[in-house]
């Protein structure tokens, strides 16, 4: 844990001399959060992201290809746009509307547990799905709810953490991404090997998880009168007013292109090991699937300890854009590695520097995200919108992966092409004043 200094604790106490008279649940908060509260989150956004991973890198892309082995880019492009959409819809929504929720178990938690029922309800569908159709509908279903989830647990982060604990937090929350994909990846591909049985396993998981989590976690009440009355155009035109914000929106854009640019990977693993790698014929009676368990593998040992690190460390100097920036341009060096050298080894040691690139980002941009927010009353909304980052490359990258792969027949052009995008994004970060 890093060290609170003095002059840290003064610059939130001063921060916060305005809303004084505010209630608990709209009011920044100053309290340190315990270890304690720090892994409980983490481990509430492991099983979220766990459910995830091995849905989109194994199982989803698994069930297409077993329909329609021919047209399984075109396919999983379709379907991906499909629930990147809906998922879009989901994270803004919850947001917009948590924020306003003035039920007595607070404004977060109803959200959480809803999203993980109807998560783990999606899940159970698309175990049971024999068609595209109805695999189309489980991941849309899917997308949709699992984002409420998304957006509701990032909420709690400006609700309860204060500033000069952001990263650090943020580095606890940012480990459940890479864990959870790791978990779940050598669960579905090491362990279970059963696509139906492997979409039951995660339901079941993140259910019992997310519910012993909203039974233990505080979450304030907020009173009925703080917040004006619903009109439906003042709520619609409230996503577009964030954007505004100069910082908040470079922040936003910056976030789409980096995230773009590890999904270029993330999203076709599986697909570049079979075809390009041809890594079942380098190691006979083992799968493409264990090939992705084991490059996350790598990638996340190293992610772990550069999340945690560089989590203390911005948190120490209270700089956010140094780290975001330095992350953007590792992972662009890991991709073109990626791109320019299909050799198992070579492609390894990518995952590693993937790695270390994505854990300093994750540590410093959910910190960075929460500090350019422009409403306290609005938190879980403006968070949402900066959430959707998270997804708009869901979208982008199988559309572009499709023209790529379509007209080159091969996949270095996309992994040069999110290179080039981390770079465009942290040329964003350069600009932002707010934040250091």
């Amino acid at each position: 844990m890093a060290e609170i200094s003095a002059s840290s604790k003064e610059q939130d106490k001063a921060s916060v001399a305005d809303y004084t008279d505010l209630p608990e649940a709209i009011r920044p908060p100053t309290r340190t959060k315990p270890l304690g509260w720090q892994l409980l989150l983490s481990l509430a956004n492991l099983v979220v992201w766990m459910s995830i991973f091995p849905t989109f890198q194994i199982l989803l892309p698994d069930q297409i290809a077993a329909v329609s082995p021919q047209n399984k880019v075109v396919l999983l492009a379709v379907i991906s746009l499909a629930g990147g959409i809906a998922a879009i819809i989901g994270n803004l929504l919850a947001g917009a509307i948590s924020d306003r929720t003035t039920s007595r178990f607070g404004r977060r938690r109803p959200w959480i547990l809803a999203g993980a029922v109807l998560s783990a309800i999606s899940l159970v569908l698309l175990a049971i799905t024999p068609g595209i159709a109805l695999i189309a509908v489980g991941i849309i279903l899917f997308q949709f709810c699992i984002n409420i989830d998304i957006a509701s647990l990032a909420a709690l982060v400006p609700d309860q953490v204060p500033v000069r604990q952001r990263a650090t937090v943020s580095a606890f929350a940012g480990l459940a991404l890479p864990l959870g994909a790791i978990i779940g990846l050598t669960l579905v591909a090491q362990v279970i090997k059963w696509t139906q049985i492997s979409y039951y396993v995660l339901a079941i998981v993140l259910l019992v998880i997310i519910v012993l989590y909203v039974l233990i976690i505080k979450d304030a009440v907020l009173p009925t009168e703080v917040m004006p009355p619903f009109t439906l155009r003042s709520f619609l035109s409230s996503f577009l007013s964030p954007l505004r914000v100069r910082d908040f929106t470079l922040t936003w854009i910056g976030r789409i292109l980096v995230i773009f640019g590890y999904y270029t990977v993330i999203g076709y693993l599986l697909y570049y090991l079979q075809d390009v790698v041809h890594y079942e014929q380098h190691f006979p009676g083992q799968t493409s699937a264990q090939g992705v368990a084991t490059f996350q593998g790598v990638s996340t040992l190293v992610l772990i300890i550069a999340t945690i690190v560089s989590g203390i460390i911005s948190d120490r100097l209270q700089r956010r854009k140094p780290f975001v920036i330095a992350a953007a341009f590792i992972m662009a060096i890991a991709l073109v590695l990626i791109a320019l050298f299909p050799v198992w080894s070579i492609v390894l040691i990518a995952g590693g520097i993937l790695g270390l690139g994505f854990g300093i980002f994750l540590s410093g941009d959910l910190a960075l995200q929460t500090q350019v927010l422009p409403e306290q009353k609005d938190r879980g909304k403006d968070l949402g919108i900066q959430n959707t980052a998270n997804l708009i490359p869901q979208i982008l990258v199988p559309i572009i992966a499709g023209i790529v792969i379509s007209i080159l027949h091969r996949y270095s052009g996309l992994f040069l092409f999110g290179a080039v995008a981390v770079c465009v994004g942290a040329g964003f970060i350069f600009p932002i004043r707010s934040v250091r």
